[in-house]
């Protein structure tokens, strides 16, 4: 492995182990670490979940042809797959042309190590449905990172930040349902639909739009089991904001001849984005 890909040999040994490969233990360390139970019972799962990985390439394989329209100017990466013993990553873009996945992040959320490690609303996305996408949203969040630089100043800026990256993943996903696309079940989204004027005169009720204190609104973009703030139904679905900023964008983008949600965020503020939807649900 090292000489096949010593940057990979590197990563996976330092960053995710913390292994001193100059060490002269380091060969110890390495053996006990493949052979522990956990790993061996991760590789029997690997195994027996991975045999056949056509559909997933197909899958990956039309992902890259999508993204490769929408940004010319960039190489779709060389995917790398491993088991790290659930480090807790799905997919990460490690140089410009190379990206690991790690497939223990997607054994089925009845495998038995995950409630030990995550809560039930995560692990309930790790599934082979989700890799295509995990590697697609880690392709879209590089195209942000200029845009994550200069921190949002308010919740409408970050939930507008969070919403873009949805549409410009849903452009190269673009036959994956939108509530998968962030994560809701079917009768989520369905919620989120019916109450979506009664949301938005919940932001505005709680002059939230503007505000600039993260801890007073990031219950509402996190990941959660569900949007947890006062005045929020009970058992509403997690990130309502961002749900509500995927709808503003939706009608700019039906206005203006662009490719990229991001194109919109570079080229306008939050406000004129707010006054080009005129969006009252």
């Amino acid at each position: 492995i090292k000489d096949d890909d010593s940057m990979f040999y590197d990563l996976y040994l330092s960053k995710l182990f913390n292994i001193n490969t100059n060490d002269p233990k380091a060969l110890g360390i390495i053996y006990k670490h493949i052979n522990s139970a956990q790993n061996q019972a991760i590789r029997k799962r690997v195994d027996s979940l991975f045999g056949d990985f056509s559909k997933i390439y197909k899958e990956v394989d039309l992902l890259a042809k999508y993204f490769e329209y929408y940004y010319p100017e960039r190489n779709f990466p060389t995917i790398h797959t491993c088991y790290s013993g659930i480090a807790g990553f799905m997919a990460w873009i490690y140089t410009d042309s190379s990206l690991l996945l790690d497939l223990d992040m997607y054994l089925g959320e009845d495998f038995e190590a995950y409630p030990q490690f995550f809560p039930a609303y995560k692990y309930a996305y790790f599934t082979q449905d989700y890799i295509a996408q995990n590697i697609g949203k880690e392709l879209i969040r590089r195209e942000y990172l200029v845009l994550e630089q200069n921190k949002p100043k308010n919740m409408l800026e970050m939930m507008l930040v969070e919403a873009a990256k949805v549409h410009d993943l849903k452009n190269i996903m673009p036959c994956r349902e939108p509530y998968k696309l962030m994560e809701y079940t079917k009768e989520q989204w369905e919620w989120l639909l019916a109450e979506e004027p009664l949301i938005w005169q919940y932001f505005a009720k709680e002059n939230l739009l503007f505000e600039s204190d993260f801890n007073l609104y990031k219950s509402l973009i996190n990941e959660a089991p569900e949007s947890l703030r006062p005045g929020v139904a009970q058992g509403a679905p997690p990130r309502i904001a961002t749900f509500a900023a995927y709808q503003i964008l939706a009608k700019v983008k039906n206005n203006l001849s662009v490719k990229t949600a991001k194109e919109i965020l570079m080229k306008y503020n939050a406000q004129e984005i707010l006054n080009l939807a005129k969006y009252k649900p």
